[in-house]
């Protein structure tokens, strides 16, 4: 049943996945949901639930993460003054102690809806979606890689084989 959820994951994403076009991203987030869904074993009132719940936490830990981000990319991380280094350690370290206390605050609100056996297996499901996807969208551009490959290839060869044609 694995392997068959797995197939069906990467045949749903397709190759243009690392794309992030908004229907990529749709299809990656459809993707996650069943995936989840069918790791934790969610009934659908569970599900009904905890996607709300779990879509929050998400947001949350985002909008947590863009802080950082918004600061790391200002700078140039080569160049960084004392100043600059001590705010991006103090950013990075506030990071992580926002998105632990989001981990406790909403595990506890999760342990309301689904069980903490559930809970528990959230985040190794989460992990090996990413796992998956990401070793799909190496796939495919190695798959794209070659395909270039290969059209070089041919390019070169109808190239010499027309200049010894003329």
């Amino acid at each position: 049943m694995k392997n068959i959820l797995i197939i069906w994951v990467l045949a749903f994403l397709g190759t243009g996945l690392y794309a992030q076009n908004p229907e990529a991203k749709e299809k990656i987030e459809s993707a996650r949901i069943g995936f989840i869904t069918k790791r934790l074993g969610l009934t659908p009132e569970q599900a009904e639930r905890f996607w709300p719940l779990y879509n929050e936490f998400r947001n949350k830990n985002r909008a947590a993460a863009s802080e950082f981000n918004s600061y790391r990319s200002s700078i140039d991380l080569d160049a960084m003054n004392e100043e600059q280094s001590r705010k991006l350690v103090d950013l990075d370290l506030d990071l992580k102690q926002r998105r632990l206390d989001l981990e406790k605050e909403y595990s506890k609100r999760m342990i309301g809806v689904i069980s903490t056996q559930q809970v528990a297996s959230l985040r190794k499901a989460e992990r090996d979606f990413r796992d998956i996807l990401r070793r799909r969208i190496q796939q495919a551009r190695q798959q794209q890689l070659r395909q270039r490959r290969l059209q070089d290839r041919d390019q070169l060869r109808d190239r010499v084989r027309d200049k010894y044609r003329d």
